[in-house]
């Protein structure tokens, strides 16, 4: 019976040319990995390779049986991450989102209704990557900025993110009542860097500004409360902050600056997700920090 370990020894030998050099890098001796192949070639009932003094080279045979052997070994990886994904998957709930708000919502959510689940989130701005994951067993559900119809797959609203310029009262755009991203290009913001396809809307739409983006959320506040410089905040992340005196958010007119977020999960997983629907509207936000 042919065995896995002799395919990626096989394959070990293709790649680095000789045994003596695949012995090392699989870490078994050079007499060891020689008798393996020998009985996978007796398994096979072939010779894999041509044997001339002190060298061996692979035959046509051993050409193919490699191209084989790799296919089968990347088939069995991908079973296996598969099967873990699913068997992590029932007993954790995985969120992936294309912004912060959801993730913070929903881990609310699922925390009230299974308390005794782990919850994990993750953040992606590229829907394909959201979608496969849920096919993959990668997500237990995702969250994304527009509905989908699918035959497979439940959709269902969430909630909505309005975005705001922050500024300190002193500074020239604290008296615009609302503002666009026109009224912003060109001016030197601070900006978070994980926050999703809000990156992209930022660098879509004041392309002439100075985006000072930072990684660390603690020195982006400490420079929020130290600096003039303007930021951008939410609805959500204004009930999810203490309130700020010194610094005024303006609402930002754009309809790209609206967003609608969305639920997406598959429909064997309605019993289990179904549920928020009626938790949506009670999101303490404060308690989500």
């Amino acid at each position: 019976m042919i065995e896995l370990y002799q395919l990626e020894q096989l394959v070990t030998i293709a790649k680095a040319g000789t045994i003596s050099k695949a012995a090392e890098i699989l870490l078994i001796s050079q007499p060891g990995l020689t008798r393996s192949i020998q009985r996978l070639e007796d398994e096979l009932g072939l010779k894999l390779f041509d044997r001339k003094k002190n060298k061996i080279t692979l035959n046509d045979n051993g050409i193919m049986a490699v191209e084989y052997a790799q296919k089968i070994l990347d088939e069995t990886d991908k079973m296996v991450k598969q099967l873990q994904s699913y068997d992590l998957s029932k007993r954790t709930i995985s969120i992936g989102s294309c912004a912060p708000a959801p993730n913070w919502g929903l881990t609310y959510i699922f925390k009230q209704l299974y308390p005794a689940m782990k919850i994990t989130d993750s953040l992606d701005s590229n829907e394909d990557n959201l979608l496969n994951g849920l096919d993959n067993h990668e997500y237990s559900i995702i969250a994304i900025n527009h509905p989908i119809n699918d035959d497979n797959r439940i959709c269902i609203p969430l909630f909505e993110e309005h975005l705001y310029l922050s500024v300190p009262p002193a500074h020239p755009l604290a008296l615009f009542k609302e503002i666009s991203f026109r009224d912003l290009n060109g001016e030197s913001v601070l900006l978070l860097s994980r926050i999703g396809f809000w990156n992209e809307i930022c660098l879509k739409m004041i392309p002439e500004s100075h985006l000072l983006i930072q990684e660390d959320d603690a020195i982006f506040e400490e420079l929020t409360k130290a600096s003039a410089l303007p930021n951008f905040r939410s609805n959500l992340t204004l009930l999810r902050e203490k309130e700020n005196n010194n610094r005024i958010n303006i609402p930002i007119s754009d309809p790209e600056a609206h967003v609608q977020y969305y639920a997406v999960y598959n429909k064997n997983n309605r019993k289990m997700f179904d549920p928020i629907k009626d938790k949506i509207t009670n999101i303490d936000w404060a308690k989500t920090v």
